[in-house]
């Protein structure tokens, strides 16, 4: 290959990486996708830039900057960005704002237009038709740059803004319509002329610089990448933190109707989810709510509350909750808690049971007399489920009978006491519904109660 040909390689290396860069930036800066991954680019062992993957859109490359225009020309146009006081960034030309036909600076972060207002309403006849919603507003156009001799297409300008039949193949042109328009920015002659019969090359271009001093960099806390342009300023784009739901060892969680139980759950990919990032499904006749702590780091748990149906006619008797956490970068993960719902449960000395028919507490308790704690979410009660309570009232802590309907004909002059029980343990009592008066020393010797809690009958 002789000079010429390396020379015309180079310069088509150069303006192929250039345009491949300027696309790529304008992906960062209109992004709202999250980077995975930064990987150096390899030719013969050396790093000539990165490879930027997305979660969800396709990679792209970022080069460093390489060796300059030789030659005639002895230039090679330096393409930049920069932001300006309007928050904005726009790309440069030699550090000056790169500008369109009308004199524009030509922005690199596009914008979307705005919705156009609804048309008037039609006076003495039919409403008028809703005026049709502005039109989103166009991607900010994206420069290229070319040597005359890879212009095949296009109308031509030169640098006296005459119009060239031709572009003249060792000139650098810029285009900011897509390539309708090249408008040339190179003069005529490098720092060195013609010297004798053979004219002397050119003194080497400057070796192009880098839109960014270097790759980019994680930040501490692993939210963000941070990208530091050459000509000062900051570009941060998120970085993609897995997320994951972890309900510990609740895999599955039993229920009796009408019970609520409260479930503990780790957030794990950031600090900062709030309940504004989950979202819960349950299944027909289920209740699910998450609620988040004050303050919370990684590890702080939120909390789930989940309500069972009433009973069997008014939900599914299984299912799964469904606890959805979006990252607000377009990640989302799903937790699945399986839940099941019977008419008891007992967990050790502590019984809990709902949707009960008249007598079939009494049943469920059989011949047990060690429960430190009776708890009906819903159902009714008869004197034959409240014998069988009191035969429980020397180790008998916590009654709760809040969410039953009691139809025992002591309804009216309830006692919980009477002369063949005595109780020390007892600390809390919830009287079921339709009970409608106290007998007499209804407590009598219940030396530990701190706690009762009457019903609205």
């Amino acid at each position: 290959m002789n000079d010429h040909e390396q020379r015309l390689a180079a310069l088509e290396q150069w303006q192929a990486e250039t345009n491949t860069n300027i696309q790529s930036i304008q992906t960062l800066l209109n992004t709202t996708d999250c980077i995975t991954a930064v990987t150096p680019v390899m030719e013969e062992g050396v790093e000539v830039g990165y490879t930027i993957s997305f979660l969800h859109s396709d990679p792209i490359t970022i080069y460093h900057g390489t060796k300059g225009d030789t030659g005639e020309a002895g230039y090679t146009p330096q393409i930049g960005l920069t932001q300006q006081d309007d928050g904005n960034w726009y790309w440069t030309l030699d550090g000056e704002l790169m500008a369109d036909a009308d004199g524009n600076p030509i922005r690199a972060n596009g914008q979307d237009g705005e919705d156009g207002a609804n048309g008037r309403p039609g006076q003495d006849g039919d409403d008028g038709q809703d005026g049709r919603p502005g039109a989103d507003g166009k991607d900010a156009p994206t420069p290229q740059v070319k040597i005359g001799s890879s212009i095949t297409s296009g109308t031509v300008y030169g640098l006296d803004g005459q119009k060239q039949t031709a572009a003249d193949k060792d000139a650098w042109y810029l285009s900011v319509d897509n390539g309708l328009t090249w408008y040339r920015i190179t003069g005529d002659q490098g720092d060195k002329g013609d010297q004798g019969d053979k004219g002397e090359q050119g003194n080497a271009g400057k070796d192009g610089d880098s839109f960014f001093t270097g790759a980019p960099t994680l930040s501490d806390d692993g939210t963000h990448y941070t990208f530091t342009l050459t000509a000062g300023g900051t570009i941060e784009v998120l970085a993609y933190t897995g997320i994951k739901l972890n309900f510990g060892n609740n895999t599955e969680v039993g229920f009796v109707y009408g019970e609520k139980q409260t479930i503990d759950f780790t957030a794990k990919g950031s600090d900062n989810f709030t309940t504004d990032n989950l979202f819960t499904v349950a299944p027909y006749g289920w209740k699910a709510e998450v609620a988040a702590p004050m303050t919370r780091t990684l590890s702080t748990p939120f909390t789930l509350t989940v309500t069972a149906p009433a009973d069997a006619t008014s939900g599914a008797a299984e299912g799964e909750i469904l606890v959805m956490l979006d990252n607000g970068q377009g990640n989302t993960t799903i937790g699945r808690l399986k839940v099941v719902v019977n008419k008891s449960t007992m967990n050790g000395t502590e019984l809990t049971a709902g949707a009960l028919e008249p007598g079939e507490l009494a049943t469920i308790i059989g011949s047990r007399t060690d429960l430190t704690s009776i708890t009906v979410t819903s159902g009714t009660l008869d004197a034959t489920d409240w014998d069988a309570i009191k035969k429980n009232m020397s180790s008998l802590e916590i009654i709760d009978l809040e969410g039953a309907t009691y139809t025992g004909e002591d309804r009216n002059n309830w006692v919980y006491k009477d002369g063949k029980y005595f109780d020390q343990e007892l600390t809390t009592i919830k009287l079921p519904q339709g009970i409608t008066a106290l007998g007499e020393n209804a407590f009598y010797a219940c030396y530990s109660l701190t706690t009762v809690t009457l019903p609205e009958t």
